[in-house]
């Protein structure tokens, strides 16, 4: 018997179109001192999840994700579209938004196994499609990876469908 690498899971491009009139959220937008405290978070998030070897199976991968992200290696990054959520000046949650092939995307989304359940991950959502919607962007896409159910019930709930 050969070790191989595992396959990376296959992922599915979903897409919404996107209204202006979602309510309003108290969440901030991601700072770049944020970066350390955001890749302890997604690795936290991540890990045990169908998602997890998008962390690089380390903190310090976790946290590079989220630099890459930052600085436009996944596209343009987009501040004023991105939001995290705090617990005691602490983020619990984040959504992360870069520009890919000229439609924004719902690069990274994830909360704290702590404040799982919650909520946050759908407000964060909403807030994203809210700040893009009144930016004048008409759509949203996201890749949610096959066997994530969980994700996937999450975005359709709030209107993603299959691209194409």
């Amino acid at each position: 018997m050969t070790d191989r690498p595992a396959a990376a899971p296959k992922r599915f491009r979903l897409d919404v179109r996107l209204p202006r009139d979602v309510p309003a959220h108290d969440f901030r937008h991601p700072v770049e001192a944020d970066i350390p405290a955001l890749g302890r978070l997604m690795w936290d998030a991540y890990r045990g999840t169908p998602d997890e070897q998008d962390t690089g199976g380390s903190v310090a991968s976790a946290t590079e994700e989220v630099r890459l992200a930052f600085t436009g290696a996944h596209g343009p990054f987009l501040p004023t579209a991105s939001f995290v959520a705090d617990d005691e000046a602490r983020p619990v949650a984040a959504a992360l938004v870069t520009v890919w092939r000229e439609v924004p995307l719902l690069a990274y989304v994830f909360t704290a196994p702590s404040h799982a359940g919650r909520g946050l991950g759908r407000g964060l959502i909403e807030a994203v499609m809210h700040a893009l919607g009144e930016q004048g962007h008409p759509l949203l896409s996201l890749a949610v990876t096959e066997h994530n159910g969980r994700a996937r019930r999450l975005y359709e709930s709030l209107g993603f469908t299959p691209h194409g």
